[in-house]
């Protein structure tokens, strides 16, 4: 596993944080956005 996939895998991701970045592809995701913005992976509750 590369650095950077490393990195990825132990990333948290908070919902309750002005923003975040995806892990499946680093875009920067508004705070309460259901999907990336960029990928379309589902980030929040359905």
């Amino acid at each position: 596993m590369s650095p950077e996939e490393r990195a990825a895998a132990e990333a948290t991701f908070d919902l309750d944080a002005e923003s975040n970045d995806c892990p499946a592809c680093g875009f920067q995701v508004p705070g309460g956005a259901e999907r990336c913005p960029d990928c379309g992976l589902r980030l929040g509750p359905a």
